[in-house]
């Protein structure tokens, strides 16, 4: 059975943040990501299911420190 791989972007959206947050906690190290490859001449990330599962623990954890965006309040 062949596992399905995603672009960084789609993983992004697959667990409910965006591309730039997900290169944002690359850039800082928050998480284990998969090799970089080359597909057609261009250096991609590609996710395998397991990837994602690390990355939803990884964001419940940023989340959970209270790392995550703050809530706008509503004006009065």
């Amino acid at each position: 059975m062949k596992t399905e791989s995603r672009t960084t972007e789609e993983a992004a959206k697959a667990v409910g943040i965006t591309r730039v947050t997900l290169q944002a906690w690359i850039a800082k190290r928050k998480l284990k990501v998969p090799r970089t490859r080359i597909v057609n001449g261009r250096a991609v990330r590609l996710w395998t299911d397991s990837d994602l599962a690390a990355l939803r623990n990884a964001k419940k954890k940023i989340y959970m420190k209270g790392l995550g965006r703050p809530k706008k309040h509503a004006r009065k």
